[in-house]
């Protein structure tokens, strides 16, 4: 029976190692790196999750630190000084400081973008602009 028992453990152990092994593994799909020279200071690492339906927009606005955007689901529309572009999901992407743009879904489903924010003690996070 002992002989028995161990025999059932092993099979056990090779059954879950082998399943350890086919079972499905996160992977990372979308990076992106980033140069940021900072001063010395307090800052705040804020990360939003924005949904934005079809049909809305962002006016022109900046925001007060480095950002990186991932768009998760959907596709907006970015406005700045050299055009437009459509950002689609799965791709990131970068914003300098006092980047002005504007953004806009003019698709006809929501689009969810992740973004996040290196932004120094004190200073807004989102700037309206004129």
């Amino acid at each position: 029976m002992r002989i028995f028992s161990i025999c059932l453990c092993l099979v056990y152990a090779v059954a879950q190692s082998a399943i350890a092994q086919t079972a499905a593994k996160p992977a990372i799909v979308g990076m992106k790196a980033m140069p940021v020279t900072v001063t010395a200071g307090s800052y705040q690492l804020i990360n939003q999750v924005i949904d934005v339906p079809p049909g809305a927009a962002i006016p022109r606005h900046t925001h007060g630190g480095p950002a990186v955007v991932t768009m998760v689901s959907g596709a907006l529309v970015v406005t700045d000084a050299k055009g437009t572009r459509t950002l689609k999901a799965g791709q990131t992407f970068t914003e300098p400081t006092g980047y002005v743009h504007a953004v806009a879904n003019k698709g006809s489903i929501p689009a969810r973008v992740s973004v996040s924010y290196l932004i120094p003690k004190g200073a807004q996070v989102t700037t309206m602009v004129k």
